[in-house]
C-alpha cells in the first residue's frame, strides 16, 4: 500500500509539472465545487468544474493567466453568458453561467444583440486583438442558461480537448476518502453465470475501517463476468457528492484495469453511456462506473492506461478482487472481495408429486460432490415464515431423494427447497406452491424483457406463485426450443440468455406453468435486430410509426420492439395518435434516431402539432417536421421510449411581470425589467420567439430558458411618470400570448 501511495504523489508531481502554471482561482467566492470534472451528464461528461457562489450571483469572475479574449457568446441555454479566454501557455479558459461581463466586454456583447436585434449572440476575436492580465475582472458570476447560481470553469488544451483543471496548479483541501456503496456483476455473453443466475447482480459494500470496504457474500461466476462499482467522494463539510478522479481493479495482485479521469476529446462525449451503467441508472439503482469495456474498439481517452478491457476470464478456483477508488488527492478507500470461479452447479428437478402427508421430489445433480438439503416455508414475497420438516433425504450418483413433511403448513405458505453442493457450497433455489389461492386460469404472467449488455432475457410475473418452475418456449420458423427457467422469487422468473442473433425470426413466446391443468400463455413477439454500421427502419403494423435507425444509432446489436398504447397515469386531452413505445428503453443510443408518425386524417393545423417523448412524467416537444407530401411529421431523438403526436392550442403564460400592476417605483430601485414566460406544452424555443417593449421601445431581453424567465437592464434612470411594458411571447406551435402592463415612477 505503501507503495501505491508513492506511485500516486509520483504521478501527481508528474500531472502537475505537466501542467504546471501558476493559474489564479478564477473566483473568490469559495475553493467549494458543485461539481467536479467527468461527471455524467445525459449525453456528455461534465467537461469542468463547478465552483459555488453561495447562493448569489455577483461575485467577480478573474483572469486565472495572462491571454486574450477569443470568443464571447449569450445564449439562453447552455452555458449562458460565457467568456473565452486564450491563455498565453496555450490553454483556453472557459466561463461559464455569467450574470454579465466587465466593460469593455459587455459594450462588445451589447453592440453585437443591437446589430443582431436578439439576446443570442456569438463573437470571436482575432489573436490578441483583446489582451487581459491576470487577476484581471472578466465578468461576473452569475446563473444565466442554468437554474442555480454557480460558476462553470473550464481548461482546455491546444487541441481543444478539455483537462481536468485540477490537474493544473488549482487546488481544493479535501482529506475525506471516498465511499463505496455497492459493487454490481454484469453476465457479458449468454453462458456468464452469477451466483447461477444470467442476471446482473448487486450486492452490498461494508465498510471495515481504515479506508477498507469489502462484500461478505459468497460469489460464485461462470464465464464472462464485468465488475462495476456505485462510489462516490465527499469534501468534509460539503453535501454534495462527487464521482471518483480515479479507479484501479487488481485480480489477484494483478493490475486488470484503470479508468482515470484527466482529459478527453469531445468525439468522445457520448461514450458517457458506456463509461457509465445508463441501464441500472435507469433501473433505479444510482450511478455505477463500469470497470470493464464495453466495446474495447470505442473507448474515452480516460482508459488509456488500462491493461486490458476489464472483463473478468477467470480460471477455476478463487480469486481475490480489490479495487482502489481514490479523489484527486488521492485519498483512496479500497473494496477487497473473493470470487469463485467455475462450472455453475445445475441440478434440475426431476419429479415433484403431493404425497399423502407432504411432497416427494427427486432432482438430478450432475456433480461429483455431496449434496446438502434445505427446506424453509415463505410468504409469496420471498420473506422467511419458519423452517419445513424434512422426513428423508438419499442420493445416489445422479439423484437426489427427498420428502417434506406437510406437518408445519400454514395456508399461504410457499415451499423452498434449496441444494448446496459442496465445498464451493453453490446453492441452487426451486419453489413450489402447494396450495395456489388463484386458480391457474385467473394467475395470467406479466411478461416482460430484460436487455442486458450482450444478453436478452424473458421475464414473467405472477400475481401468485404458480404451483411449480414455469418453462419457456420461443417458436421460429425452424424450431421450437425451451429455454431454462430459474426463479428471482416465488413471483417472478427469469429465462436463461435468449439468442439475440437470432431473436428477430422468432415469431411467438409460451410461457407454460402449473401441472394440472398445465397454463399455456402464447404471445406474438415482433422483434427486429439493430446491428451496428446497418441502418435499418422499423415500422408497426398499422403503418402509422415508423422508426429509422442511422448507420451507428447503437452501440451494439440491439433487440428492439414497438408497443402501442401503453398505459400511463392520465393521457393528455391534446393526445391526438396512439402511444408508441419503443422498447428497449433503458438502453442508451450512440447516435439519434428519427420518428415519422403519419398525420391523422382531417388534422389541418399543422402547426400546432407535434411529436412528443413521455419522460421523468411529462410530454417533452421533439420537432414538427413537415413532410406533406407523405403526410408524415417527423422529429429525432437520443432516447427511446414513448412516443405520440400532440396538438397544442394553449398559448404561453407570462406572470410576475415587474414592476407592474400600476405599481408606484422610485426609479432607483428598478435594476431589472423582468418577468416569467413559460409554456407547459410545446415551450418557448428561443429568444427570438419573445419581445419586450417599453414605451413602445423594442428592448432587447435576456432570456433564462431553464429558469422561464426574462430581464432587461435599462442604461440609464427612468423618467419620471407612467411606463407601459409590452411582452409577447409565441410558443413552438405557433400559438402567441401578449400582455401589457403599466407602472410610474416619481
Amino acid at each position: 500500500m505503501k507503495n501505491r501511495c508513492l506511485l500516486h504523489i509520483i504521478i501527481l508531481l508528474n500531472i502537475t509539472f505537466s501542467f504546471g502554471q501558476g493559474y489564479l482561482w478564477p473566483i473568490n467566492s469559495s475553493h467549494h465545487l458543485s461539481s467536479t470534472f467527468g461527471e455524467f451528464r445525459p449525453g456528455h461528461f461534465h467537461s469542468g468544474i463547478d465552483i459555488k457562489t453561495n447562493y448569489r450571483t455577483g461575485y467577480p469572475v478573474l483572469a486565472v493567466e495572462n491571454g486574450y479574449i477569443w470568443r464571447i457568446r449569450t445564449s439562453p441555454f447552455g452555458y449562458g453568458k460565457a467568456i473565452y479566454l486564450n491563455l498565453d501557455d496555450g490553454n483556453l479558459a472557459v466561463y461559464g453561467h455569467l450574470d454579465e461581463f466587465n466593460d469593455p466586454f459587455r459594450a462588445l456583447a451589447r453592440a453585437e444583440q443591437l446589430i443582431q436585434r436578439r439576446y443570442s449572440t456569438d463573437q470571436y476575436f482575432h489573436e490578441n486583438e483583446i489582451r487581459v492580465s491576470k487577476g484581471d475582472t472578466l465578468a461576473f458570476s452569475g446563473d444565466t442558461g442554468t437554474k442555480h447560481p454557480h460558476l462553470h470553469f473550464e481548461i482546455r488544451d491546444a487541441a481543444n480537448r478539455p483537462i481536468n483543471p485540477l490537474n493544473t496548479t488549482l487546488k481544493i483541501d479535501d482529506s475525506t476518502i471516498p465511499t463505496i456503496k455497492n459493487l454490481a456483476l454484469v453476465p457479458v455473453d449468454n453462458t456468464s453465470r452469477i451466483n447461477g443466475l444470467p442476471t446482473i447482480q448487486i450486492f452490498e459494500a461494508v465498510y471495515l475501517g481504515e479506508k477498507i470496504f469489502t462484500v461478505t457474500d459468497t460469489i460464485h461466476v461462470h464465464g464472462k463476468i464485468g465488475v462495476e462499482i456505485k462510489t462516490h467522494d465527499t469534501v468534509k463539510g460539503i453535501p454534495n457528492k462527487y464521482p471518483p478522479y480515479g479507479i484501479k481493479m487488481f485480480v489477484d495482485d494483478s493490475l486488470y484495469f484503470q479508468v482515470q479521469y484527466d482529459t478527453f476529446d469531445f468525439n468522445e462525449t457520448r461514450l458517457v453511456y458506456l463509461d457509465r451503467d445508463f441501464q441500472l441508472n435507469e433501473n433505479g439503482f444510482g450511478h455505477f462506473n463500469r470497470l470493464w469495456m464495453f466495446d474495447s474498439n470505442r473507448v474515452s481517452s480516460f482508459h488509456s492506461n488500462s491493461p486490458g478491457d476489464g472483463v473478468l476470464k477467470l480460471a477455476d478456483g478463487q480469486h481475490q478482487v480489490l479495487i482502489e477508488v481514490y479523489d484527486r488527492n488521492f485519498n483512496t478507500s479500497t473494496l477487497s472481495f473473493l470470487l469463485y470461479s467455475g462450472a455453475q452447479f445445475s441440478p434440475v428437478l426431476e419429479q415433484y408429486c403431493p404425497t399423502k402427508d407432504g411432497y416427494s421430489l427427486v432432482f438430478i445433480a450432475d456433480t461429483t460432490d455431496s449434496v446438502a438439503v434445505s427446506a424453509d416455508w415463505i410468504h409469496k414475497d420471498g420473506s422467511f415464515q419458519r423452517t419445513a420438516v424434512i422426513d428423508s433425504i438419499r442420493s445416489d450418483n445422479i439423484r437426489t431423494y427427498v420428502h417434506v413433511s406437510r406437518a408445519n403448513y400454514l395456508k399461504g405458505d410457499v415451499l423452498q427447497v434449496c441444494l448446496c453442493s459442496t465445498p464451493l457450497k453453490q446453492t441452487k433455489t426451486f419453489i413450489f406452491n402447494p396450495f395456489p389461492e388463484s386458480s391457474p386460469e385467473d394467475n395470467y404472467p406479466n411478461i416482460s424483457f430484460i436487455h442486458n449488455p450482450q444478453t436478452f432475457l424473458c421475464k414473467a410475473s405472477f400475481s401468485d406463485p404458480p404451483e411449480t418452475a414455469p418453462k419457456l418456449f420461443l417458436q421460429s420458423p425452424s424450431s421450437f426450443s425451451e429455454f431454462r427457467v430459474s426463479p428471482l422469487s416465488p413471483l417472478t422468473y427469469i429465462s436463461d440468455p435468449l439468442p439475440i442473433m437470432l431473436s428477430d425470426k422468432v415469431f411467438s413466446l409460451e410461457w407454460r406453468y402449473n401441472r394440472t391443468p398445465e397454463n399455456i400463455l402464447r404471445l406474438p413477439v415482433d422483434f427486429s435486430l439493430i446491428v451496428p454500421g446497418t441502418p435499418q427502419t422499423v415500422t408497426t403494423k398499422d403503418s402509422v410509426f415508423t422508426v429509422a435507425f442511422a448507420k451507428n444509432s447503437v452501440y451494439d446489436s440491439l433487440l428492439t420492439w414497438i408497443v402501442k398504447k401503453q398505459p400511463f397515469p392520465s393521457n393528455p386531452e391534446e393526445l391526438i395518435s396512439g402511444i408508441y413505445t419503443i422498447f428497449p428503453t433503458e438502453q442508451p443510443l450512440n447516435k439519434n434516431i428519427e420518428l415519422f408518425f403519419k398525420i391523422p386524417l382531417g388534422e389541418n393545423d399543422f402547426d400546432k402539432i407535434g411529436v412528443y417523448h413521455f419522460d421523468d412524467d411529462e410530454w417533452d416537444f421533439l420537432n414538427n417536421q413537415r413532410l406533406l407530401k407523405n403526410n408524415l411529421i417527423s422529429a429525432t431523438t437520443n432516447k427511446t421510449g414513448a412516443f405520440a403526436l400532440l396538438k397544442d392550442n394553449k398559448p404561453p403564460d407570462i406572470t410576475n411581470i415587474f414592476p407592474g400592476n400600476n405599481g408606484r417605483f422610485r426609479s432607483k430601485n428598478i435594476e431589472y425589467i423582468k418577468a416569467i414566460v413559460e409554456d407547459d406544452l410545446s415551450g418557448i424555443k428561443d429568444d427570438a420567439s419573445i419581445t419586450l417593449t417599453l414605451d413602445d421601445r423594442h428592448l432587447i431581453a435576456e432570456y433564462n430558458g431553464p429558469k422561464d424567465s426574462i430581464r432587461y437592464k435599462p442604461s440609464k434612470p427612468l423618467n419620471n411618470g407612467k411606463h407601459t411594458i409590452t411582452i409577447t411571447v409565441t410558443d413552438r406551435a405557433n400559438n402567441s400570448s401578449s400582455r401589457t402592463d403599466n407602472f410610474y415612477i416619481y
